[in-house]
């Protein structure tokens, strides 16, 4: 059996494919890939240029709910990421959906919007190659510089950190009476919400691309607000309990 991961490795999506392979206890290798050039092996591969993408044994499967999915499928003998009753499974999907639409699609807007210290800004930057780098750094100054003079722009950021905060909220409350977000286990609901906040902290992992970063907060603003320290404080048991 051999197991690939293709992932950007700044990538929350990736990551949260890469956690579910960590979660079931699988062997796999991890393949690192940049925005460009690289990406035409991405499409040979996969058909579409988007990762991460999983390859097993010949299959390939894009897109990171479908590869917990199909890992849930193809290893029935490994930790579940769903619940057998059909109304908590439900409620996992509904949460994990909910958490890619809101904290999948606003917390990078938040990244780009924000001018972390210099030391998290240099560990950014030497995690990409140097042409992303560059236009990352690019955009990310120019939405800066607009914020304060566009108003579309500075409406398009204040509702991506009013929904991202909203989400943290959320989570952290239901963190108050249960140990897990859905029920008394883990599920693919907690992946996703543990994963696709690395945007505005990075997870203390082996896998983060560039071990400056483990740990440390990009969108401090938001990811030290004593409103979500239950969260995140979670979220790093999390890591150390059942991921890599």
């Amino acid at each position: 059996m051999t197991l690939v991961l293709h992932r950007f490795a700044i990538s929350h999506f990736s990551e949260k494919a890469r956690a579910c392979l960590d979660f079931k206890g699988l062997d796999y290798r991890v393949e690192d890939h940049f925005p460009g050039l690289d990406q035409i092996r991405v499409v040979r591969l996969s058909g579409q240029r988007k990762l991460p993408v999983l390859e097993h044994d010949g299959t390939v499967i894009a897109d990171s709910t479908e590869i917990g999915l199909y890992l849930e499928r193809a290893f029935p003998g490994t930790r579940s990421l769903l619940p057998a009753d059909a109304d908590r499974r439900n409620e996992v999907l509904a949460l994990e959906d909910h958490l890619d639409r809101t904290l999948g699609a606003m917390a990078p807007r938040l990244l780009l919007a924000t001018d972390p210290d210099a030391a998290v800004r240099e560990a950014v930057k030497r995690s990409m190659s140097r042409p992303l780098a560059a236009v990352v750094t690019a955009l990310s100054a120019g939405l800066r510089r607009a914020r304060p003079l566009v108003p579309a722009v500075a409406q398009q950021l204040d509702e991506a950190e009013r929904v991202v905060r909203d989400t943290l909220a959320e989570l952290t409350r239901r963190l108050e009476t249960s140990k897990y977000l859905v029920g008394d286990e883990p599920s693919f609901a907690d992946i996703a919400a543990v994963t696709l906040v690395q945007p505005l902290r990075f997870p203390r992992s082996r896998y983060v691309v560039n071990p400056d970063l483990a740990g440390r907060a990009v969108v401090a603003a938001v990811a030290e607000d004593p409103a979500y320290a239950r969260f995140f404080a979670w979220r790093d048991q999390f890591y150390r309990d059942h991921l890599q």
